[in-house]
């Protein structure tokens, strides 16, 4: 694709301008995705921006197409992440949300609501924590 986009235009708007607006799109989305206490919010916020980021990216130039399977693949890690419906609380959270190992393999797992964590996992990610607080 022609790098030169910026001379461009799209609907009487300067692709640049297109392209800064959808980079603006994406972050809200990811604020509203990180504000959002529903599982279902967050989830919709994420898929927009990444639907946004994903425009923005054709629009630049970083790509000429979009393999059906990468569509398939990022349904499939939210499918993976997403509680099931019609399940219990207790089915949703018998495997640590991050590391997916179940509680047989890793011991007790702190719980919340539709997500839990082992202690390997809780631990690891004390040490980031740590690791920015110092500047590391």
């Amino acid at each position: 694709m022609d790098q030169d986009f910026r001379k461009k235009t799209f609907r009487g708007a300067k692709i640049e301008d297109t392209i800064l607006e959808l980079e603006k799109l994406s972050l809200l989305c990811e604020e509203k995705s990180k504000g959002s206490e529903q599982l279902e919010r967050q989830r919709f916020y994420e898929g927009m921006a990444t639907a946004y980021t994903t425009i923005a990216g054709k629009l630049k130039g970083d790509f000429d197409y979009i393999e059906p399977k990468a569509i398939d693949e990022v349904y499939n890690a939210l499918e993976k992440t997403s509680p099931k419906k019609n399940s219990s609380t207790k089915e949703q959270v018998s495997t640590c949300s991050f590391c997916q190992r179940s509680k047989e393999e890793v011991g007790e797992l702190a719980k919340g609501l539709g997500v839990s964590i082992c202690s390997h996992c809780l631990e690891f990610g004390a040490e980031v924590i740590k690791s920015h607080s110092l500047g590391l």
